[in-house]
């Protein structure tokens, strides 16, 4: 056909096909080339031209002649669709959505392509979206691809189904300790702990020993109400990777939530041989040491702390809260305001010095009632998912008479954290201000008003709340 017409185009690209199909892509090429010189308005040409460029990696070129196919024909799903591949690699994630959102229901059909779509939505916090369209990922996809769409998940906090792409992943993802992390972490986040800890055991009962997964399965014996192994299984960590500070950490941790002080004190000293200039480990011993009344000798460790890490605030965070709990006032105000000055972006440090200035009693109209809101203030802008913040902003507002602040404050506080006591007794008190008796009635009938307006247990409700906040 070319011989007997070298101008008929629809031959030309006929050529370029077949050409592409026998692998020869640069001959192709040329016959599509030829096409496009013969009629710049033959878009088909055009438009196999642009996708063997993209086979070729030649993504300018090819990106380039998809916007004039485009021109051509608009609403073309296939051009749409490379469009998206092509901004997504190029991490233009706007641009990719736009594209795959138009290219109908394509990349349904390649596992790859649905995961790229997801992602493009998840970098422009287009969850409900993203959901969507991992919903339509394939079930032949290869374990690769249900792997990343597990983490996918997991970054939705959609941990079930985080679970379900890594265990279809498991036989074939050539890694089996990373899959076997991953799902034994995404069980645990969904609270299904029988699951993880049989995951776990699984990898390790061969001989597999790694100290993050006995890390990982310690939580999940935590979380099944199974203590005894929980320490165990921490103490292989530790005996496996003795320079982790991570897993000292955690079992101290473990032992304050069963007030197991002495242990825990055993546990941290331990690390603290392996690991003298730790100062997070020093940190942990103070406040155990605190916690057993022993406030000089905490006091020390977070003054050691606090030279062997002078960029982190948290050891004088609790140094002056162990101040507070000596009675020396105006100096642990003084040091707080100092860290403060020193890390105006640490939502601790502006909590503690709110609740330290409250637990004062400023009086009303003060500067130092106003330095305790502006602190609050800060630490809930700051990290606005933090409860404790939030509770003492709304008490000190509802003693200031801004009823209907610290209604909001209160209200979020309880949201976040339902244990917070002294949220919910400050929160019926509002309501009743507010006229609102039946709401006050209700949420009195869920406090014990005695108890959430005790204050000796400043020290291990803040102090323990503060370190366990600092190693999430």
């Amino acid at each position: 056909m070319l011989e007997r017409s070298p101008q008929d185009i629809k031959a030309r690209n006929l050529m370029g096909i077949a050409l592409t199909a026998s692998g020869k892509i640069e001959e192709a090429n040329a016959h599509f080339q030829k096409a496009i010189t013969l009629n710049p308005r033959f878009y088909p040409a055009l438009k196999n031209l642009a996708i063997n460029e993209m086979m070729l990696n030649r993504t300018e070129e090819a990106r380039a002649h998809f916007i004039q196919v485009l021109q051509f024909g608009p609403n073309d799903p296939v051009v749409h669709l490379a469009l998206g591949e092509i901004y997504f690699q190029g991490k233009q994630f706007g641009e990719a959505v736009k594209h795959y959102d138009q290219s109908l229901d394509l990349p349904s059909r390649n596992p790859r392509m649905v995961l790229n779509y997801a992602a493009s939505c998840l970098e422009l916090n287009q969850s409900a979206k993203a959901l969507g369209v991992l919903e339509k990922l394939p079930p032949e996809a290869d374990a690769l691809c249900h792997f990343e769409a597990g983490l996918i998940f997991a970054r939705l906090e959609k941990y079930e189904s985080a679970a379900g792409q890594f265990e279809l992943a498991r036989k074939d993802y050539p890694d089996p300790y990373e899959v076997t992390f991953n799902l034994t972490l995404a069980y645990i986040k969904s609270r299904n702990y029988p699951a993880a800890i049989r995951t776990a055991q699984g990898f390790l009962s061969p001989g597999n020993q790694k100290a993050e997964l006995y890390n990982l399965l310690s939580q999940a014996y935590e979380g099944s109400g199974q203590t005894v192994e929980a320490y165990n299984a921490l103490r292989t960590a530790t005996q496996l990777d003795p320079q982790d500070e991570n897993n000292y950490l955690d079992l101290a941790v473990l032992c304050v939530d069963h007030a197991n002080y002495d242990l825990g004190l055993e546990i941290v000293n331990i690390g603290i041989k392996h690991l003298p200039r730790s100062g997070r480990l020093r940190v942990q011993r103070g406040t155990l040491l605190a916690m057993k009344g022993q406030s000089a000798q905490a006091l020390e460790d977070f003054e050691t702390a606090g030279k062997l890490a002078p960029d982190k605030s948290l050891s004088q965070v609790a140094r002056g809260i162990v101040l507070l709990e000596l009675g020396e006032n105006s100096k642990a105000v003084e040091i707080l305001r100092q860290q403060v000055a020193a890390r105006p972006n640490d939502y601790l440090v502006h909590y503690i010095l709110g609740e330290a200035i409250n637990r004062n009693g400023p009086a009303l109209g003060s500067p130092e009632e106003a330095e305790a809101v502006q602190a609050l203030v800060k630490s809930v802008q700051l990290r606005p998912e933090f409860a404790p913040s939030r509770a003492i902003l709304g008490k000190t507002l509802l003693r200031r008479g801004e009823v209907d602040r610290a209604i909001v404050e209160l209200e979020k506080a309880l949201e976040l954290d339902s244990g917070e006591a002294s949220a919910l007794y400050q929160l019926a008190l509002a309501y009743r201000k507010k006229g609102n008796s039946e709401r006050a009635k209700e949420l009195f009938a869920k406090v014990d008003r005695a108890k959430s307006e005790e204050r000796d247990k400043f020290l291990s409700r803040t102090l323990i709340r503060v370190v366990r906040e600092d190693s999430k």
